[in-house]
């Protein structure tokens, strides 16, 4: 598990995780087992995830490791429970062979390249299943942050399986009007046909990049951070 989010600055050793989980640690063998990894090597990883008090979590990596053999993390609870959530979806992905973020969308959308036919249609629902006046969504980055901020109430699987194609529309609809471009549909690849915003004859932006860096990402979403990173990338190309 990453370091980034834990509440220590520095990763404990085996010797402070073993004063910690004799002073007040629990095993978790919920989230123990689901830590538990076979290699294709056949190697086995087993970190051992413990409950602490103050709603934390302590994550112990596995004795037998190399990198960090017993050695810790402590983190909040509600980023461990975002943690774990990511963890699923990533094994899901993997299994399914959505690795990428053209055959996530495919896996997901309703409507396929058909999109682009329904763009007014689409946020008008974004709108609806995610309680925000329609006048709010004037295609501004201001916008995004709406969108972003319902999207994590609305619970991001559920987003995921329902408003995929709708955050496509909107994002792909504020690209579209910050490079004066129009939408277009990818026909090179056989049935991964996709929808995308073509600008000019040297370049192209992809809402859908934006939404599954969002949909997939550990940190709360921020369409407004993605969707300028992907205007500024088509800039740096041209």
């Amino acid at each position: 598990m990453g370091h980034k989010k834990s509440l220590n600055k520095k990763r404990l050793t085996r010797k402070q995780v073993q004063e910690l989980i004799e002073a007040e640690g629990k095993l978790h063998e919920e989230f123990t087992k689901f830590f538990e990894e076979t290699y294709s090597t056949g190697y086995k990883n087993q970190p051992l995830v413990y409950e602490l008090p103050n709603d934390r979590f302590l994550y112990v990596f596995d004795p037998k490791e190399i990198g960090s053999p017993g050695k810790g993390d402590i983190y909040p609870k509600d980023y461990f429970l975002r943690r774990v959530q990511w963890t699923q979806r990533v094994r899901d992905d993997s299994a399914n062979n959505r690795g990428s973020s053209i055959r996530h969308w495919r896996y997901y959308s309703k409507n396929k390249a058909e999109l682009i036919s329904k763009i007014e249609q689409l946020i008008d629902e974004l709108a609806e299943k995610l309680a925000i006046p329609r006048p709010q969504l004037d295609f501004s980055y201001a916008s995004l942050d709406i969108v972003s901020s319902k999207a994590e109430d609305y619970e991001l699987d559920e987003v995921q399986a329902e408003l995929y194609d709708n955050l496509v529309a909107y994002v792909g609809e504020v690209l579209k009007r910050r490079v004066n471009g129009q939408w277009a549909i990818e026909t090179l690849h056989g049935d991964e046909k996709y929808p995308y915003i073509s600008a000019d004859t040297k370049g192209v932006l992809m809402p859908i990049n934006v939404v599954w860096t969002e949909l997939n990402g550990l940190e709360p979403m921020n369409l407004r951070k993605e969707t300028a990173n992907e205007v500024r990338r088509f800039s740096l190309r041209r």
